[in-house]
């Protein structure tokens, strides 16, 4: 093993550390499986989950280049349902502020870019409060040595 953490580890750590760093009054959570309670969850609340990791090795001798493809879940709630909806609006902006076009300090981690997202306010049947979440994508380079993909 030539490195400590695995890239695609150190990728996720990063972007998690940069959102609680960046949304101080957001929870910024990762890999979470249990479904957010909106009654008993601090909201906003901010899910981050690591997707696909793709391998190339044409773009430069000696070198792998990853695309680490991941997914960040925002969940809000408001007194009205219009609140609801600018909420999701801030959060979304916000989120993507923090992080479109940032790289991270960690060697061989590269800038991240926004692939799109979808927002949802949810249906009174759903959800006693005006609320709703959206499902943010995005993707960031990692470059490591053919065959070591390990963050130094």
């Amino acid at each position: 093993m030539t490195g400590s953490l695995p890239l695609r580890e150190a990728g996720l750590a990063a972007i998690a550390q940069r959102l609680t760093s960046t949304l101080s009054d957001v929870v910024v959570e990762r890999a979470r499986r249990a479904p957010v309670d909106l009654d008993t969850d601090t909201i906003p609340r901010l899910i981050l989950r690591g997707e696909e990791w793709q391998a190339d090795e044409t773009e430069e001798p000696g070198l792998t280049h990853y695309r680490l493809a991941f997914s960040v879940t925002g969940f809000v709630s408001a007194a009205t349902d219009l609140a609801a909806e600018q909420a999701l609006c801030l959060l979304h902006a916000q989120l993507v502020e923090a992080l479109a076009g940032w790289t991270p300090s960690t060697p061989g981690l590269g800038d991240v870019a926004e692939q799109g997202a979808e927002f949802s306010l949810y249906d009174s049947d759903a959800s006693a409060l005006p609320a709703g979440e959206f499902l943010a994508r995005f993707s960031m380079l990692a470059i490591g040595p053919s065959g070591g993909p390990w963050a130094s």
